[in-house]
């Protein structure tokens, strides 16, 4: 009995260090460094980020009372969080104003193949951007970047908002 128990325990022990120590194999994702922690940042300094991300990062611009988190993936995209001012980054939950910038292969055949869906509503912006929303998430909006580069999405707790921002010049790249 006590062999069996010492058996055991060894496996359990060799078990929980493989777990502990496999990591960036095609099913876990792996740490990087390329990615950007969630942190509160002015537009300078948003600025600098944007233009070291390798694609175009859009953003609402500067909002009253509200204070920006930028974060990045290790596969580029780059969120805009609005958050009420002295909120910590992380914080503010998920029902926050948030702008991402989705670098994808071919965000405008994204865009269309999203369209093309049952239930989605297409419109056309005053600049002549196409935007796109579904019924069954109408609080995010989703629009190609005027260069190709990413896929934009403009989030909004309020789907009218989410709506209004996409449709307006007030999204757009930062810089």
């Amino acid at each position: 009995m006590l062999r069996v128990g010492i058996v055991a325990l060894a496996l359990l022990v060799g078990v929980i260090a493989w777990l502990a120590t496999r990591g960036g194999d095609d099913t876990t994702p792996a740490a990087s460094s390329s990615g950007l922690e969630a942190k509160i940042v002015s537009s300078e300094e948003l600025e600098e980020l944007a233009a070291s991300a390798g694609h175009a990062v859009y953003w609402a611009g500067p909002v009253p009372g509200k204070e920006m988190e930028a974060s990045e993936t290790a596969e580029g995209d780059f969120q805009v969080r609005y958050l009420d001012e002295g909120t910590e980054a992380g914080g503010g939950g998920a029902g926050v104003l948030t702008i991402g910038s989705y670098p994808l292969p071919d965000p405008v055949a994204a865009v269309e193949g999203f369209a093309a869906r049952k239930g989605s509503t297409t419109r056309s912006s005053a600049d002549g951007r196409e935007v796109v929303t579904s019924a069954e998430k109408p609080t995010s909006v989703y629009f190609a970047s005027s260069d190709g580069s990413v896929q934009v999405e403009v989030y909004d707790p309020n789907a009218q908002q989410a709506m209004n921002l996409a449709l307006s010049a007030k999204v757009r790249p930062v810089g």
